[in-house]
């Protein structure tokens, strides 16, 4: 299988886990879609796992372009927050099944375990009812919370996101909102403890 995550910690430690079950191989990992086809087109997987909440790229047509040229390949989403329009794309672009973070390693290994079984996007959980103390972040949200973690200013983060300063400052003000915070640092550190954002390391290299 192919594992495709952004941050370096989180696919490594995710290869790791896999590649040590007995009947599962990890044959490469990447950190974003252009490295994910890349690695499908040399190695030929028998699974993939992706971020399915990306915004960075359109998931459900790089679900479509992978299953496309490999259609027996099963595609597993893991995701941070998703809705059912984006989890019913995904679906219809052919993912197997999308699997929150917050339920661990052992959903992912039992798909990966089940060829033959697909997850109904009914499945997909509603955010408020997820064990945690406040309400999930939009996709959004969280990237904006993400880039301010890493040093953005509003204009910054405004210029990476493709949108206007007067919007990340509305962004912000409703993360303050849901996370029950007043200021940036205090956001990061809720949405780290919730799992929200995964820590960056200062040797991740993509």
């Amino acid at each position: 299988m192919v594992v495709q995550e952004r941050h370096r910690l989180f696919r490594e430690g995710v290869a790791l886990i896999l590649g040590a079950e007995p009947d599962m191989e990890v044959v490469a990992t990447a950190a974003d879609a252009r490295e994910l086809v890349a690695a499908c087109e040399e190695h030929r997987p028998d699974a993939v796992i992706l971020e399915v909440d990306a915004i960075e790229w359109d998931v459900a047509r790089l679900i479509a372009a992978l299953r496309k040229r490999q259609r027996s390949l099963r595609v597993i989403g893991v995701y941070v927050a998703l809705d059912k329009a984006a989890g019913a794309r995904a679906y219809q672009a052919g993912a197997r099944a999308l699997v929150a973070r917050t339920n661990g390693y052992g959903p992912v290994i039992d798909i990966l375990r089940s060829p033959g079984r697909r997850h109904p996007v009914a499945s997909l959980p509603d955010p408020a009812a997820l064990p945690c103390e406040r309400p999930l972040l939009t996709p959004r949200e969280v990237e904006v919370l993400r880039l301010i973690g890493l040093g953005g200013t509003t204009r910054e983060v405004s210029e990476k996101l493709g949108i206007s300063p007067k919007t990340v400052e509305n962004h912000k003000q409703r993360i303050f909102g849901k996370l029950e915070v007043q200021n940036q640092a205090h956001a990061i550190a809720v949405a780290l403890r919730q799992g929200l954002l995964v820590p960056e390391t200062q040797t991740e290299a993509g």
